[in-house]
This record gives structure tokens, C-alpha cells and sequence, in this order.
């Protein structure tokens, strides 16, 4: 194959146009014809010096979409995890609920000093009882006091419950100060403003203090002066932090809803 063709055939050869049978005599006459043969590395060199900005175009473009990938999944775990920490908080928030005297008040009952189901003597709603516990109550064996249950009526709405409780020494008596409110979430504030849900039996009918003497022998329990307060608080914590006198100063900010020696 004389050297005028095979350099006609070169650039067909070189971008793998040509044929088979073409291929092997062009490959042939390279590996004798030195002219040639410097010919084909000229052209290779310039055709790969003409592929490398496309192939360079072609990576940036693939970078590219890589980086705009990662900045959108990164945007997307940043969206919820702020959604999810809104909801949070939203749900967290506790809003007191207004005062209302004629859905919130108190009532007595009688509590008794009978045994558990585990056998731990401690005080139990007297109404709670077996009917042949509660007989054996009115027969006068058992220890019976007065005592205190919150009562939410018309109970609609899903309300929670806080309360914190301390004893104090005011003009050299003891007095137990009770503070109590309750509160809806900022979520069911703004989403759910009607809040037609039912309120749990026990914040409903539940106690507001002394859960920590249920298990006090009479012997032990002292009756006190006992004052409980409805105070607008959503974060009753707050609380733990005061003064017995700041604590007491309290009352300025809240209402009167039983007193009583108990």
C-alpha cells in the first residue's frame, strides 16, 4: 500500500472508521515506513490534545451535578432536622390555661390506710376499694383521713398538669403551699385552637399533692394548714430555684382555690 493512501487513511484509522481488512494493512505498512509511521504519532497527538478539553468539560460538568447533589441533600437534612426541631419545641411549650372557677376546683374524699396489692400498707382512695375492703373500712378497722382531688369539670380539651408544693414556716406556723396549673402545648395552641380531645381521668379527678406521704403512718401524719393556689405558670421548675420567701410570694400572682387544715 503506497504511503499517499495509507496517509489519506490515517485519520479513519486513527478515530476507528476504517475496517478490519483496512486496519491490518494500514498497521502493516506503518511497522515498515518510518515517514509514515511519524505521521501517525503527529496526528495522535494532536487528536488527543483536541479530545482533552471536552473530556476536561465533561468532568467539571460531572463535578458539578456532584456538588449541586450533595448541597441539595445537605439543604434537605438541614430543612428536617429544623422541622422536626420546630415540632419539637411546638410540642414542648407548655401554655397555661386560664383560671376558670367553674370548671376548676376541689373536692374531699376520704382515704384509708389498707393494704396494696403487694402488701405495703398505704392510703388509698377510700371509693377505690374492695367491696369487702371498703366494708372492713366502715367497720372502723382500718385508719381513715380527709383527702384533697383536683377536679377539672366539662373536661374538654386535652389538657397536662403541673404543680409544685412546699412547706413553709409563715408567722411561726407551718403551712403547706400547693401551686398547680394546668397547660396545653404551643402546638395544640396553634393547630388544634377548639382542642376537642378528651381529658385524661387523671387530670380530670386526680390529686394535686401529698403523693409523697401515701405511704406515712398515722402515726406520723401530722394534719397542717394547707393552702392551694391555681398560679398561671406553664414551667413550674422554675420554682425549685426560690427562696421560701420568694416561693410564698407567689400567691400575689395566683388564685385562692381551697385552704384548710388537712
Amino acid at each position: 500500500m503506497k504511503c499517499c493512501i495509507v496517509r489519506d487513511l490515517l485519520p479513519g484509522y486513527l478515530e476507528e472508521l476504517t475496517s478490519e481488512e483496512t486496519n491490518e494493512e494500514v498497521k502493516k505498512h506503518l511497522e515498515d515506513c518510518t515517514a509514515c509511521r511519524t505521521v501517525y504519532k503527529q496526528m495522535s497527538a494532536e487528536l488527543r490534545t483536541k479530545d482533552l478539553p471536552e473530556k476536561k468539560e465533561i468532568d467539571f460538568l460531572r463535578k458539578l451535578k456532584m456538588r449541586i447533589r450533595q448541597r441539595y441533600m445537605f439543604g434537605a437534612f438541614l430543612f428536617c432536622a429544623l422541622l422536626i426541631s420546630v415540632v419539637s419545641f411546638l410540642k414542648a411549650y407548655d401554655l397555661p390555661v386560664s383560671y376558670d372557677p367553674e370548671r376548676m376546683t376541689v373536692e374531699l374524699f376520704q382515704e384509708t390506710y389498707t393494704p396494696n396489692d403487694y402488701g405495703l400498707m398505704e392510703w388509698t382512695s377510700a371509693y377505690a376499694l374492695e367491696p369487702e375492703a371498703a366494708e372492713s373500712v366502715s367497720g372502723g378497722n382500718y385508719d381513715t383521713r380527709d383527702g384533697i382531688h383536683l377536679v377539672l369539670k366539662e373536661g374538654r380539651g386535652s389538657f397536662d398538669f403541673t404543680s409544685r408544693g412546699r412547706t413553709l414556716r409563715r408567722d411561726g406556723e407551718s403551712v403547706r403551699v400547693v401551686y398547680y396549673c394546668y397547660t396545653r402545648s404551643l402546638w395544640e395552641r396553634l393547630f388544634d385552637p377548639e382542642n376537642n380531645r378528651d381529658t385524661s381521668s387523671s387530670i380530670s379527678t386526680g390529686m394535686i399533692y401529698e403523693s409523697n406521704f401515701f405511704r406515712i403512718s398515722p402515726e406520723n401524719y401530722q394534719p397542717k394548714l394547707r393552702e392551694i393556689y391555681y398560679l398561671p405558670m406553664g414551667n413550674m421548675n422554675r420554682l425549685d430555684r426560690l427562696s421560701d420567701e420568694e416561693f410564698d410570694a407567689q400567691r400575689e400572682n395566683a388564685v385562692l382555690v381551697w385552704s384548710g387544715v388537712i
